[in-house]
């Protein structure tokens, strides 16, 4: 069985967010940090299930759609 894996964008989609309100939210949550303008996976993004990738031209983020799990619990710890 594989797993599903989604862009950053597309998992904001599904999340009915912003793109840019969800990479916030991952830097606040330590998975990812922003150099200049990009954003790049920490250590800690790559353990959640994060995964650079290449098309080669720009690099983008993929998710294991796990994740979503982890952005519920940082919401409720946030009100």
């Amino acid at each position: 069985m594989s797993k599903t894996q989604l862009t950053t964008s597309k998992l904001a989609l599904k999340l009915e967010i912003k793109t840019n309100e969800l990479n916030k939210k991952f830097v606040q949550m330590g998975y990812l940090e922003k150099k200049s303008k990009d954003y790049h996976l920490t250590k800690e993004g790559k353990t959640a299930g994060g995964e650079t990738k290449s098309n080669g031209t720009r690099a983008y983020i993929l998710w294991d759609e796990k994740v979503e799990t982890d952005i519920k619990v940082h919401d409720e710890k946030s009100i």
